[in-house]
């Protein structure tokens, strides 16, 4: 498994050259961007330039992305990105193609996103926009309790056998989390996702709340957790997503060095 740090972390922050410095110093040499407007403006040319320029820089490569929840249109009237959603569904579409044009330019594999309230919908929609592009996609189980990785299973190998070439882009993101809320022990979860899995959102909580705490902060066996993963033989990003706890980037880099032992406990390759 390699270690990687999805730039959630920073989400209080217009991503920077500052955060990728922070990232390579923590010790990764991959990243998850997270694709927000407020931190990371996937529209403006000049900074997805800069992001390739920085990735280089400090040797830390944008391997996958969360894609939009949330969008401003034209007008500057935010709305919410769903494919699961048949109201702004040609907007979500069109939203999506562009964020994945843009960060697929600079080398980002997989995009991870989540089905939205009615999966018939997902589908239709889904399909679009697989057929114009030619990356990954990563299936999340939901902080709301749907999907949950039983559903993910059904969704995954569904698509896996419509689509052409669906074996090999499309499968699951495991949010252990989201698992550890509505799926008690997480580590089942991940054997029942197994093969699925092609990308990760490691955090902790209390098993209450969607709470992104470091590894350890909160209720969960991480020894079985890890194990759980060595057993499926999972060899993708296990990637920590760390809620944004700060404005201020020193404090965000201070609190996050404890994943640098974090990750040499758990076996991560650098």
């Amino acid at each position: 498994m390699k270690r990687s740090l999805s730039t959630q972390a920073f989400l209080k922050l217009r991503i920077s050259e500052e955060v990728f410095k922070v990232i390579s110093e923590l010790g990764f040499r991959r990243c998850e961007l997270w694709a927000m407007q407020n931190h990371l403006d996937y529209k403006e040319k000049k900074l997805i330039k800069n992001l390739k320029a920085w990735s280089e820089k400090y040797n830390v490569s944008c391997e996958t992305a969360h894609l939009p929840l949330w969008a401003q249109d034209k007008s500057g009237n935010t709305f919410k990105v769903s494919l699961g959603s048949k109201e702004p569904s040609q907007k979500s579409k069109d939203e999506f193609l562009f964020c994945i044009d843009n960060l697929y330019s600079i080398g980002v594999q997989t995009f991870v996103l989540h089905v939205g309230e009615d999966l018939d919908t997902f589908y239709e929609n889904f399909y679009d926009v697989y057929r114009k592009t030619d990356c990954r996609f990563a299936i999340e189980n939901d902080p709301m309790g749907f999907p949950l990785s039983q559903d993910v299973v059904k969704i995954v190998d569904f698509l896996r056998r419509e689509l052409k070439d669906g074996e090999s882009r499309v499968g699951a993101c495991l949010d252990i989390g989201h698992a550890n809320i509505w799926e008690k022990p997480p580590e089942n979860v991940i054997k029942n996702l197994s093969h699925r899995i092609i990308a990760t959102h490691i955090s902790d909580n209390d098993g209450t709340a969607d709470t992104h705490l470091i590894p350890k902060k909160g209720n969960m066996d991480w020894s079985k957790i890890v194990q759980a993963f060595f057993d499926i033989k999972y060899q993708e990003n296990f990637t920590y997503e760390i809620a944004p706890f700060s404005e201020d980037i020193n404090e965000i880099k201070s609190q996050l060095s404890e994943l640098i032992n974090l990750s040499d406990e758990f076996g991560l390759n650098s």
